[in-house]
């Protein structure tokens, strides 16, 4: 499940090109559409989809949410056997 140095470093530079490439369709779409409504819609699911990679993949969110539920699990545990064990 690990990644290795350059299989990450790929991935960062594969994402960067996404996000430029929605940036250029967001400059297209803004200078093309003229439609106010179309336009906003469109404009927000390419904003929310390129928000969505900055947070995947640059602020590891992903790797958070994976403990995440295991935080709540202990939070929530009402098994007392199980937190003596831990001490």
């Amino acid at each position: 499940m690990h990644k290795t140095i350059q299989e990450s470093l790929k991935v960062g530079w594969v994402v960067i090109g996404v996000l430029a490439i929605m940036t250029l369709a967001e400059f297209i779409v803004a200078v093309a559409v003229e439609n106010k409504t179309m336009l906003f819609t469109l404009l927000l699911i390419v904003g929310l989809l390129k928000a969505w990679l900055i947070i995947q993949y640059f602020m590891h969110f992903g790797q958070l949410w994976e403990h995440v539920s295991e935080a709540w699990y202990g939070m929530i545990s009402d098994d007392p056997e199980a937190d003596r064990e831990e001490d």
